[in-house]
């Protein structure tokens, strides 16, 4: 999987160049170029996986392309209630950052340009616990599979001792770097100094982001998938997003207002940290409920 990734990333490299500023009777494309070298990538690595299904002798004893089943009923509906509100959560999770740079939109293009900066800066440090949790919660559904319920808790929490480790490192870095970092995006002293405060923002939240995100896939493992929507919609939508929006524009619970993308990232920082602490919280409870071995 990391051979076909870093495959695509060398391909898909001077794919984008070419399709964006054009070349060997190509004219340029300006963005959508990075669009079409996308699509181009993706349908690549599409007919290479299933070249591999065909052929590869690895996956031969799954019977892949055998005739299908009919339908278990019950066994869907058990997957029903375990995926949709595990899908539900990722649709709070994702539009509680999408709508808070709708709403920074409306303070300017300055605020804005910055708060597109900071995003991106997040959304790279998130891979980070992204892959982490999926490592995680595949050793931790392995050995409760197996019936080894001690080795599942004991790789539960080194996943998350590891994912505490990395993300203090990088949002120490992130933080003590804010400046050159945002210098490396544009080269407008106003959009610099806007990004540059945001950074530091974006350094608290991603302690709470990546302990939450880890916690999130683990606690699928263990087939809790309700709690975790409903404390999402709580604390993301409600904390965090409506939370920084009136403060931002309205003043919140005695606090003047601040008319900055800041308040949005403060906000989310603090819901994102509460969120991780519960999350946290039922680990611990599930995890003491198993036997020791």
């Amino acid at each position: 999987m990391s051979a076909l990734q870093i495959g695509s990333l060398g391909l898909k490299i001077p794919l984008s160049v070419w399709f964006t500023f054009g070349g060997a009777g190509l004219p340029a494309q300006g963005a959508a170029g990075c669009a079409w070298a996308t699509l181009v990538v993706n349908y690549a690595l599409l007919g290479f996986a299933l070249w591999l299904l065909l052929t590869q002798g690895f996956y031969r004893p799954y019977a892949l392309w055998r005739r299908m089943e009919r339908p278990d009923w019950p066994q869907l509906g058990a997957f029903l209630r375990l995926g949709i509100p595990a899908g539900l959560a990722v649709l709070v999770e994702v539009s509680s950052f999408t709508f808070m740079a709708l709403f920074i939109s409306r303070m300017g293009t300055t605020a804005a340009a910055g708060h597109q900066i900071a995003s991106n800066m997040a959304a790279v440090l998130y891979m980070v616990p992204l892959a982490l949790g999926i490592a995680t919660s595949a050793r931790t559904s392995y050995w409760l599979g197996a019936g080894q319920p001690g080795l599942a808790r004991r790789a539960t929490w080194l996943g998350l001792g590891s994912t505490m480790a990395l993300a203090a490192v990088m949002a120490t870095a992130l933080a003590l770097l804010a400046r050159p970092i945002a210098a490396l995006y544009v080269s407008q002293p106003a959009i610099i100094a806007v990004a540059a405060g945001l950074l530091v923002w974006v350094a608290l939240y991603h302690l709470g982001d990546a302990v939450q995100a880890v916690s999130l896939f683990v606690l699928r493992s263990y087939r809790i998938t309700l709690s975790p929507l409903l404390i999402y919609g709580v604390f993301l939508w409600g904390l965090g997003l409506t939370g920084g929006y009136r403060w931002a524009f309205h003043g919140l619970g005695g606090v003047p207002r601040w008319a900055d993308p800041g308040a949005f990232w403060l906000a989310s920082a603090g819901s994102l940290g509460l969120v991780a602490l519960l999350f946290l919280a039922l680990l611990v409870r599930v995890t003491r409920r198993l036997p020791a071995r």
